[in-house]
């Protein structure tokens, strides 16, 4: 008998694709991409579309093994088949002896997203490590100082729909290899492209992405602060910024205009190895070219002060968040109720941001 499964991809991953999975007497013997989603739009990455590869390959481990030979040996007779229940037994018996003798707390659970899902990477194991009063690890190792940035700005992390994207005139994809991790992001960057928008790669490397941007700008590793504080200065220099928009929702400007003096493009030039004509330029094109739009990705916050370096880019993106709730009220036909929840928002949430763009009675 055949039939199809709808499922959603487990990867820690930000395109989070629809799965269909043709099933066949009980086994899997196709996975495609859903062509009804809006995102994954009938195709999968590449590491994906070959999972049925890694599900029936031959040497998948499929049962409990136990280590019997030492550390660092491998090949045959390094480990040796057990059940379910010794595996069981000997992972209880072993908790509760260090347990008993040295106190739960050095028991250190380390795990991360992964292909586990949130069920099982963010819900019962923690529920497990509580109850048995482990040491409480922080699991992230990949964006938790940018998070807190962004948050620290919105109020939550809140970023750009992938839809959004088309309608975009200027495109910075800033430390973000769209088109090799994020490629179900990239139609919606190619519609715009073909309507004659512009992207921008910020990167050290030179990326699948950076090769065929229309302007790769290759930046020393941790100086994407000074970068941002550089095209700060010129747009507030020329008076590109929006002061009525920062006047009614920004909060700590006058503070940030005094220090923008410091940081002028010859002088952001020497730590970020970008000329001062680029930064001018880059600048200039992104504060007057409506609507433009930031990709910023983990890599911006992997280094020391990585929290303060999302802060100054994520201060550019309030204005385009305006202009997702608006695309939002004009997809509900006003509806702020579905408006919320396509947004992923609470309704107070929703009424609270339509108060501060004046827009809620």
């Amino acid at each position: 008998m055949k039939r199809t499964v709808h499922a959603a991809c487990p990867h820690d991953c930000p395109d989070g694709c629809a799965v269909l999975i043709t099933v066949e007497d009980g086994r899997a013997t196709k996975l495609e991409g859903d062509p009804e989603h809006p995102i994954t739009r009938g195709f999968l990455c590449g590491k994906v579309a070959k999972y049925l590869d890694r599900v029936y390959a031959p040497d998948r481990i499929l049962y409990p093994m136990r280590r019997v030979a030492t550390k660092g040996s491998h090949g045959d007779g390094a480990f040796q088949r057990i059940t379910w229940d010794q595996a069981f037994d000997e992972i209880v018996s072993r908790l509760k002896e260090i347990s008993a003798e040295f106190g739960p707390e050095a028991i250190l659970p380390y795990s991360y997203g992964g292909n586990i899902g949130v069920l099982n990477g963010a819900s019962m194991d923690r529920r497990f490590f509580h109850r048995l009063g482990a040491s409480q690890l922080h699991r992230s190792i990949c964006s938790q100082a940018g998070e807190d940035a962004i948050i620290s700005i919105y109020g939550r992390k809140m970023g750009t729909e992938p839809e959004q994207f088309r309608h975009s005139r200027y495109i910075i994809a800033w430390a973000a290899n769209i088109h090799g991790n994020n490629i179900h992001l990239w139609p919606f960057i190619e519609e715009a492209r073909r309507d004659g928008a512009k992207l921008v790669v910020i990167d050290p490397y030179r990326t699948r992405t950076a090769r065929i941007a229309d302007w790769h700008i290759p930046i020393n590793p941790g100086t994407d602060v000074a970068l941002a504080l550089g095209l700060m200065h010129v747009i507030v220099r020329e008076g590109w910024h929006d002061t009525d928009y920062i006047t009614r929702y920004a909060e700590g400007f006058d503070e940030l205009q005094k220090r923008l003096p410091e940081y002028p493009p010859e002088r952001v030039a020497q730590w970020t190895g970008i000329a001062k004509e680029d930064i001018e330029r880059l600048a200039r094109e992104y504060a007057t070219t409506r609507p433009a739009v930031i990709r910023l990705n983990y890599g911006v916050q992997r280094a020391q002060n990585g929290g303060a370096a999302v802060l100054p880019e994520g201060l550019t993106l309030d204005q385009y968040e305006q202009e997702i709730i608006r695309e939002a009220l004009k997809r509900a036909d006003g509806n702020k109720s579905q408006a919320a929840r396509l947004l992923g928002l609470t309704r107070n949430a929703l009424r609270y941001r339509l108060t501060q763009m004046g827009l809620e009675a």
